[in-house]
C-alpha cells in the first residue's frame, strides 16, 4: 500500500516557508543592487553572499515538497 497523502497543513507550511525565504533573498538582492547603483560595488558583492543561505533553504524545502508530492525517483 502507498504512503498516506501529506497533511494539508504540512503542504501549506512548506509553501509559506518557501515564500518567506524567497522574499528574504529578493530583499537582499534589491539592497545589493541599490548599493551597486550608488557606487559601492564591494559592499554590494558582499551583500549578495547573504542570498546563498535563503536560496539553499528554498532548495531544501522544494525538495521536501517534491518528495511529499511524489515527484521523485528512488535509487535502486
Amino acid at each position: 500500500m502507498g504512503d498516506p497523502p501529506p497533511a494539508p497543513d504540512a503542504a501549506t507550511d512548506l509553501v509559506r516557508r518557501i515564500a518567506e525565504w524567497l522574499r528574504a533573498a529578493a530583499g537582499a538582492a534589491s539592497a545589493a543592487a541599490a548599493c551597486a547603483e550608488s557606487g559601492n560595488t564591494d559592499q554590494a558583492l558582499a551583500m549578495l553572499r547573504d542570498i546563498e543561505p535563503p536560496l539553499y533553504e528554498v532548495t531544501t524545502l522544494l525538495n521536501a515538497a517534491s518528495i511529499l508530492r511524489g515527484n521523485h525517483t528512488r535509487s535502486e
